[in-house]
């Protein structure tokens, strides 16, 4: 606790015109001794004996203190002292020192009492000035600034300026600032911050809420409410540690946020009435991408709601457009997606693109990836993979066929065959063999044959000449069979089919013939085969949005 008195103070001259500076020496102890070294003071000459009005402050810095005892020079403005009381408040290193010493004209001189103790240095809590009704200071200029307020202490956080007001009313400010004219230049402001700091600190406007309130609002008839700018950051930023970081809303047919680039070539808008966000890149070069996204774990997500109801309504959670019939690019794809394993850590998946549905009831389809080709002529495939696949379940098809480069001329033509059909899940052996001196041989077939089928087939063909006595000698057991009835040494071609018979074969039987279900009855897998459009479709093509 600081505590100071006054030893003696200069005389000031009563209805002086040029009152000459005060001499004032007083004790300075610091919990209760005296104290010694440099001290930061500010003398303050005020209208009242608490609270009123700081008419003007002096800072001091540097005094020196020698074993408690001090002394300065304060040169107040003479236009104070016109008569009226005026009282000194001093401030030590950000302390305040009460009670204030009332200066008295001659033949008196500055008294002081000896200090309690001291105040905060920043209260709040206590007003200068105190009134019912009207304005406490009205100040006008033409010229200069009329109100001017300033914290010369270079640490601390005592504002130049502060406003408060106890009202709950709506639009009550603490801080009011109106700019008259109505027709103001560029950048004119109501209220304006500025932070004079070149680095990353610091805020130019700071607005707070205690609670669920706005920490910075903006209200226009049909400008821009808030508007950020910046030369090498961030236009506008928000950020949330529990909640939305940003958040925008309309009430028109507009977007609720429209974001622009300066090239005006890129832009993006916010919960269109069509669109949650919809997204331009169309600068000249062809080389920009309307919407990227990078996440943690999903760089974009897109989800359509289920509300409404009716067979002409579609939902798209991600939907793809790309090219055009006037478009100069070579490739277009109108999803594209790639995902990549690290190359170390163990065993890990990576899915290029992941298609999943869900049906509600036996009367719904759902289709995991639907691909449809369009147009007359030129090269299609609704589906075209390079590289290996696989279909864990049953593969159906309306017919199949293998296409390789013609082997004679592979440059000019290509060869097709048909697959072999069957009502059964048949597996085809065969292979040459050739007899012993006895005309007899035996088959071995592989290890997993009698595992993986059963109802066996059998069919020989004699090579060379007419083997009319040859027959099956003994049927498969133990994966093996034997041919006898031959020519010595001759050569005969064999034929075995089995039906598969293992788990995966017996949990997804083929239904040779089927009646179709009530919801699919009147339609076709093939309608155009059967001279319909797509409406007879029991699979019919997917509505564009």
């Amino acid at each position: 606790m600081m505590n100071m008195k006054t030893l003696l103070a200069l005389l000031i001259c009563a209805g002086s015109a040029a009152a000459a500076p005060i001499t004032y020496q007083g004790t300075l102890e610091d919990n209760g001794q005296p104290a010694n070294g440099l001290y930061d003071m500010r003398f303050s000459l005020a209208d009242a004996p608490t609270i009123g009005l700081l008419l003007q402050f002096i800072d001091i810095s540097n005094v020196e203190v020698v074993d408690g005892l001090f002394e300065v020079e304060i040169d107040f403005d003479d236009s104070w002292f016109d008569g009226s009381d005026r009282w000194l408040a001093v401030r030590v290193e950000g302390t305040n020192l009460n009670p204030r010493t009332k200066i008295n004209y001659a033949p008196y001189a500055i008294r002081a009492t000896r200090a309690q103790q001291a105040n905060l240095a920043f209260d709040l809590s206590a007003p200068w000035v105190s009134v019912d009704t009207g304005v406490i200071i009205s100040a006008t200029s033409t010229g200069a600034i009329p109100i001017t307020g300033r914290s010369s202490n270079t640490t601390g956080t005592n504002p130049g300026v502060y406003g408060r007001t106890d009202s709950g009313s709506s639009n009550a400010a603490g801080v009011f600032g109106e700019v008259t004219d109505t027709t103001p230049g560029g950048f004119s402001a109501g209220v304006r911050g500025v932070n004079n700091g070149t680095g990353f600190n610091g805020v130019g406007l700071y607005g707070s809420h205690a609670g669920f309130g706005y920490g910075v609002y903006g209200t226009v008839p049909g400008g821009v409410a808030v508007f950020g700018s910046t030369n090498n950051g961030f236009g506008l930023w928000g950020q949330s540690t529990t909640n939305i970081g940003a958040y925008a809303r309309t009430t028109s047919g507009d977007a609720a946020l429209q974001a622009e680039h300066a090239d005006e070539d890129t832009e993006a808008f916010l919960a269109t009435d069509e669109y949650g966000v919809e997204a331009y890149n169309n600068v000249s070069d062809g080389a920009g991408t309307a919407i990227f996204g990078s996440g943690g774990r999903t760089g974009i997500y897109g989800e359509s709601v289920n509300s409404g109801f009716g067979p002409s309504l579609t939902r798209t959670g991600v939907q793809g457009f790309a090219g055009g019939f006037s478009s100069g690019a070579d490739t277009f794809y109108g999803v594209n997606g790639f995902a990549q394993n690290p190359a170390s850590g163990g065993s890990r998946t990576a899915y290029g693109v992941y298609g999943g549905a869900q049906v509600g009831n036996s009367a719904n389809t759902a289709y995991g990836v639907y691909g449809e080709t369009f147009g007359t002529g030129g090269t299609k495939f609704a589906g075209y993979f390079q590289g290996n696949v696989h279909v864990a379940g049953t593969l159906s098809k309306s017919s199949g066929s293998f296409k390789i480069d013609h082997p004679l001329d592979p440059e000019n033509q290509y060869l097709s065959h048909s697959f072999v059909e069957s009502p059964d899940m048949m597996n085809i052996y065969n292979g040459v063999i050739t007899l012993d001196a006895d005309g007899h041989a035996i088959v071995q077939l592989p290890d997993y044959f009698e595992a993986l089928n059963r109802d066996f087939r059998y069919q020989l063909t004699a090579m060379g000449a007419p083997m009319p006595n040859l027959y099956i000698a003994s049927e498969i057991s133990a994966n093996q069979f034997a041919i006898a009835g031959g020519a010595p040494n001759a050569r005969v071609s064999w034929e075995i089919t089995g039906v598969r018979q293992d788990p995966s074969a017996l949990a997804h039987p083929i239904i040779v013939e089927e009646p179709k279900p009530e919801h699919h009855k009147g339609k076709f897998l093939d309608p155009e085969a059967y001279g319909f459009d797509d409406d007879r479709a029991i699979h019919p093509r997917p509505k564009q949005n």
